[in-house]
């Protein structure tokens, strides 16, 4: 994400010594209700610029001073990262949690029973990465991005979702919204270094524009999408040395 709005307007709340309840009380809601937006930090942009007029500001204000900002990575410990890795479910329905936030339909899709779908919102609590509420209800205590370990346990699992995903792409006759790309080219580092930055930026701006569209349109317009790729030095001999099917097993660079 470019940027967080929630955490602007937590700064302009402080900056305005008010708190959650002084906000509640002129929006007319009530404070548990504001601290669940805040925690989220997922609401309709109707409520966004009512919280914006509260406060005597613009929305463009904040959105620009949100895209001038960096979320930080989170790094999971390492004993998170080991349950995790320990189940596998459990590590997918965090993943969709984090993009798709409807325990629902991410059931639905897991083919998860009400009574699984409860098991996995407590675990995900015990370890400290969500909230288990009334109805069953389960909210990730944090949306920010997360970094895992490079060579941590859940490596196995990354490489197998990623390279399931573009098997796909490859098998699958594309449709217009639908692109399988690779690219391979001489340069300079420097010049490799320019185009990492470029990918980072994509990366930001699908996240910004995500989050766009999921504050404005109804659920059943919205369409889980993927991009995974690595850049960075190939090593053309290893990688054309091996059959296609032993994919798993090609490094990705030196």
């Amino acid at each position: 994400m470019r940027g967080d709005v929630f955490k602007v307007l937590q700064e302009a709340l402080r900056a305005r010594r008010m708190t959650y309840a002084d906000l509640a009380d002129t929006l007319g809601l009530s404070e548990p209700t504001i601290k669940r937006i805040f925690a989220a930090r997922d609401c309709k942009l109707s409520r966004i610029i009512e919280i914006c007029d509260a406060l005597d500001l613009s929305l463009s204000d904040v959105t620009d001073n949100a895209a001038r900002q960096k979320a930080e990575a989170t790094v999971l410990p390492m004993a998170t990262e080991l349950s995790l890795a320990a189940d596998p479910p459990l590590f997918y329905f965090l993943i969709l949690l984090r993009d798709l936030r409807a325990p629902e339909y991410i059931a639905q899709i897991m083919g998860l029973s009400p009574t699984r779908l409860h098991q996995m919102g407590m675990t995900l609590e015990r370890l400290g990465l969500a909230e288990v509420g009334a109805g069953n209800k389960i909210r990730l205590l944090s949306h920010a991005p997360i970094r895992f370990r490079p060579n941590g346990p859940l490596l196995p699992l990354l490489k197998e979702v990623n390279l399931r995903f573009i098997a796909h792409g490859i098998s699958t006759p594309s449709g217009n919204a639908d692109h399988f790309f690779t690219i391979s080219r001489r340069m300079r580092s420097e010049t490799a270094l320019e185009i990492r930055q470029d990918i980072q930026a994509l990366s930001e701006k699908i996240s910004e524009l995500s989050r766009q569209d999921q504050l404005v349109a109804p659920e059943h317009l919205l369409k889980p999408y993927k991009i995974a790729g690595f850049w960075g030095v190939v090593d053309f001999g290893a990688l054309m040395a091996r059959p296609a099917n032993t994919l798993e097993t090609v490094p990705q660079g030196r």
